[in-house]
């Protein structure tokens, strides 16, 4: 306004004066370009890489669990789900009911399935958006029924079609169990679902119509459960406990909180904050490339600012040309950074995603949320602006007066026929700390570049992968039984794989269906069950009568990387007498009043001998619940000795086979049992040597995607040092060719020049090796605290790497700079500077 006042709107004018400053500026733009690009290529990249991340392992998550509620209410009242639907922070309220439990075929082996029904909001917004490959529609008649695909090949359905009959035997209620109704079913669509084929759990639900559900009198009040999604996911646990004073909620009412939201609180919040102090970790080091890129640029056209003034431009004009130069030059480096970065999101993070072991590269999800590119778009625009306010202030303040007077050089070089006869060296080190500011900004960026870049390189090749697979494998070779009970390891192939050279030993691990005694000790157990949501309409009397489970039977050898986990040490020699049976869990206290178990075996026909002959064990102790990947049923499983299960079955079914071999020949028993096995799929094979080659696989793409963030970074230190090396050997044109006007040889000074970048190079090595190994450490030992079988060791080669690289060019880049300049005489380099 004050310019339009005082007849000084040169507006146009201004314009023309960005434009031509641009044009006059080539190489500072590209630098400037450079800059802003790597910096929305990190920020899109990190962004793009870490939701990505998050979104893939909660999708499967989520899958895993079946659902997309967060937490359940159990038998509530029609007033209770009437007001779940006024309270502000529930989304979705579904129900649905437990109709009846499908009684088991020979075919269908170790599976507990139960006949539900869902109303459409449990169905259409809480069920279908975790299951997958769903084709066909809900029920809706009476007879139809839908099947996942998993339970669908345990029936001996491997191709099914719409409408095709499948007849089941079932009961509706616990004690009417043995009224079982025989009906034919149809089939109106299947889906994939993860909880039953990705989990260690053997149950899963068929769902039937509302038809079916109101023929035997079932409800959500009797017999079932509302879902909720509550609005903000992070407040799961705090509107889990405000349901119970809202719904005025009875004991018998329980509110169970999914599982994964129960494990995973605070972790959105975490991986958030993780994400934010990443960005900002990158803004401060794109602003300081920004920054100093300006600063120089500015500095050494203090002369044009000047003259511009002494024509009537005002300062804020000034810093107006400034700043739209930097959003001109944004407008070029932010959206190649971000094609750049959604070419990475495509084609490298679902690799990236799949490698590190989160979820298969088919089934990661790519996050194209928009808080990714307002992001990229926001904080590098941010950057450049806040990196630019600082020189455009200098540029503006500066007086027409000491703007003829600038030189470009800061400080002064006294005695300087004295100092063209001494030492190259000295003056490179003189020359360094003239601008100590400018000297700070290039080494503390190359510091922190480096450093980055070795700290990234250390947490990977800490990562022993070895150690690893030794704490997650028992053996060297494993054989699963895919089609339990089925004896598919059955001692013929045990007396070949005997055969195979360096087999040291085999050890069995058998799988059997058991029944166990209920009792109060057991109330805790059934309280946080992994199963909450199938057992949560079932009474006292119906867990008492359905307390079935699984017997495992192994070795007491397998045991001994066991012995002192999970609570009291286990007695290894009582195991194999048979005096003492274990639990798997992983939550030993919630046995904490079991003191003994009351175990009746369950005998298929074929191997019947008594099928009511109770046996006690005292319980000795615990195993992960992943043990053997068995899982459990309504009954925690039991392990107990080889002995005692073929003193019980006789011949009881083989699960697993663990192998040994002896070193060195690892490899060539894996071959070895591949070719026995064939296209056996009835057996799936797990090789220690394969997990590691998998393993090594998914240590690299760290390496590459850490990697390759900590290079970017360390190349923005590289630039800047580049960028004030060869604007200061320029802007000391006149003072060079005055040195060797007066006796200084041309040797001399690109001595000179080259001594001051190995100067930059060696303060730098010296900071990093020293404070940059420590913040290194660290950063380690903090990393080693999530990871047990982290080992430290120091990244030698990428150090050395990095070392030579910075080396070579703080040596190249003065050199060439000078050799530019001294293809003129001196006289020509004196008069141009005039």
């Amino acid at each position: 306004m004050n310019d339009i006042l005082f007849g000084n709107n040169n507006g146009p004018i201004l314009k023309k004066l960005t434009k031509r400053s641009l044009k006059a500026n080539k190489r500072r733009n590209f630098f400037l370009v450079m800059a802003i690009m790597l910096t929305t290529l990190l920020i899109g990249s990190v962004f793009s890489v870490g939701m990505s991340l998050v979104e893939s392992v909660k999708m499967e998550q989520i899958r895993f669990a079946g659902t997309m509620a967060h937490a359940a209410v159990g038998h509530p009242t029609t007033e209770q789900i009437k007001r779940l639907h006024t309270l502000d922070y529930v989304k979705e309220v579904g129900t649905g009911n437990s109709v009846g439990v499908v009684q088991n075929t020979a075919d269908m082996g170790n599976i507990s399935l139960t006949l539900h029904y869902f109303d459409k909001t449990e169905w259409e917004e809480l069920r279908a958006p975790a299951y997958v490959d769903i084709v066909g529609n809900y029920p809706e008649k009476e007879n139809e029924i839908m099947v996942s695909r998993g339970v669908l090949e345990r029936m001996g359905i491997d191709t099914p079609s719409i409408g095709m009959e499948i007849p089941l035997n079932y009961y509706t209620d616990s004690e009417n169990r043995d009224s079982i109704i025989q009906e034919t079913f149809t089939l109106s669509g299947w889906f994939t679902s993860y909880a039953f084929v990705q989990s260690t759990e053997t149950a899963d639900v068929i769902f039937v119509s509302h038809a079916l559900s109101q023929r035997y009198g079932k409800t959500v009040e009797k017999d079932g459960s509302a879902s909720i999604l509550f609005a903000d996911e992070s407040r799961v646990s705090e509107y889990c406990n405000a349901l119970v004073a809202d719904l005025g909620l009875a004991e018998n009412q329980p509110v169970a909180m999914v599982q994964l939201y129960e494990a995973d609180a605070g972790q959105g919040t975490a991986t958030l904050l993780s994400l934010c102090a990443i960005v900002v970790f990158l803004i401060f080091t794109g602003y300081l490339l920004i920054y100093n890129i300006l600063y120089i640029s500015i500095s050494h056209d203090v002369q044009f600012y000047g003259l511009l003034k002494t024509i009537g431009t005002t300062p804020k004009q000034i810093k107006r040309i400034v700043i739209r130069q930097v959003i001109r030059l944004c407008l070029i480096g932010i959206p190649v950074g971000i094609i750049l970065s959604l070419l990475l999101s495509l084609g490298v993070v679902p690799f990236l995603i799949s490698e590190l072991g989160a979820i298969s590269t088919e089934e990661a999800v790519v996050s194209f949320s928009p808080i990714i590119y307002v992001g990229a778009v926001f904080f590098p625009l941010l950057t450049a602006i806040l990196a630019a306010s600082k020189p455009a202030r200098k540029a503006a303040s500066i007086s027409p007066i000491e703007a003829q007077k600038y030189t470009g050089v800061i400080g002064t070089v006294k005695h300087i026929r004295t100092l063209a006869h001494g030492k190259p060296y000295r003056m490179a080190w003189r020359n360094i700390f003239r601008d100590k500011k400018r000297a700070g900004v290039v080494l503390f960026s190359l510091f922190l570049g480096v450093t980055t870049f070795l700290s990234v390189t250390t947490l990977v090749f800490s990562t022993d992968v070895s150690k690893y697979i030794d704490s997650a494998f028992e053996s060297d070779l494993v054989l699963d039984n895919e089609t339990w009970p089925a004896q598919t390891l059955d001692d013929s192939l045990v007396e070949q794989l005997m055969l195979i050279p360096g087999v040291e030993n085999i050890h069995a691990t058998t799988w059997e269906e058991m029944r166990l005694d209920y009792s109060d000790a057991f109330r805790g157990y059934i309280a946080n069950h992994p199963m909450q949501e199938q057992i949560s309409a079932l009474s006292e009397q119906d867990i008492e009568d359905n307390f079935n489970g699984f017997l495992i039977g192994v070795d007491g050898e397998t045991l001994t990387k066991y012995r002192d986990r999970l609570g009291n040490p286990i007695d290894i020699e009582a195991f194999d007498r048979g005096e003492i049976a274990l639990i798997a869990t992983d939550n030993p206290e919630l046995f904490s009043n079991v003191q003994e178990l009351n175990i009746t075996p369950s005998y298929r026909e074929e191997n019947s001998v008594s099928n009511q002959q109770e046996y006690k064990f005292v319980l000795g102790g615990f195993v992960p619940f992943s043990y053997k990947g068995i899982g459990s049923s309504l009954a925690p499983t039991v392990i107990v000795s080889n002995t005692i299960m073929q003193e019980w079955f006789g011949e009881p079914a083989v699960k697993q086979l663990d192998m040994n071999v002896a070193s060195g020949y690892e490899k060539n028993a894996f071959i070895a049992l591949k070719q026995i096995i064939g296209n056996n799929s009835g057996i799936s094979l797990t090789s220690r040597i394969e997990s590691m080659e998998e393993l090594d696989r998914a240590k690299m793409a760290v390496l590459v995607l850490g990697g390759s963030i900590s290079f970017v970074i360390a190349l923005i230190g590289i630039l800047n040092f580049v960028n004030v090396m060869s604007v200061s050997v320029v802007a000391r044109k006149r003072e060079l060719a005055t040195l060797e006007s007066i006796g200084m040889s041309r040797k001399q000074v690109r001595k000179m020049l080259i001594s001051e970048g190995l100067y930059y190079a060696i303060i730098t090595l010296v900071l990093v090796l020293s404070a940059g190994n420590l913040i290194a450490y660290g950063i380690f030992k903090l990393f080693q605290q999530q990871v047990s079988f982290a080992v430290f060791t120091y990244p030698l080669i990428p150090a050395v790497s990095i070392i030579l690289v910075i080396m070579i060019i703080c040596f190249i880049t003065p050199e060439r700079m000078y050799r530019s300049l001294s293809r003129e005489t001196i006289t020509e380099r004196l008069r141009e500077t005039e």
